[in-house]
């Protein structure tokens, strides 16, 4: 019998090298179109998931929270940010959130570098 992948809900698009991992690995569903989908499109697709991976622009109320199916063990945001989940709501839940902090860090260290070369 074969082995099933665990689902990710991507939420965006991600460079190609990223997506083409997640095919490899994952059963993914990818937002080929990247564009916002909107709550209820967000609960649509995540009620097929294991795993959401998502960004800032999606907001993830405790509302939508409660309505994730019992599969769904991981939020995991693209973003130094990460108050557009409700963290009290996914830890009720048992829903492990994360996010990446040192996203930016060498990137916001360059362009200080630079504003003060002028």
């Amino acid at each position: 019998m074969p082995e099933t992948k665990p689902v990710v809900l991507v939420t965006r698009r991600l460079p190609e090298a990223v997506e083409g991992r997640l095919r490899r690995d994952y059963d993914p569903i990818l937002n080929e179109e990247d564009v916002a989908y909107t709550e209820a499109q967000l609960l649509e697709l995540a009620g097929r998931a294991d795993a959401i991976l998502t960004c800032g622009t999606e907001k993830w109320t405790a509302a939508m929270i409660a309505r994730l199916p019992e599969r769904v063990r991981i939020i995991a945001t693209f973003s130094v940010g990460y108050d557009h989940i409700d963290i009290d709501a996914c830890r009720r839940r048992g829903i492990v959130v994360t996010n990446t902090p040192d996203v930016l860090t060498e990137a916001t260290a360059d362009i200080a570098l630079l504003c003060l070369l002028g």
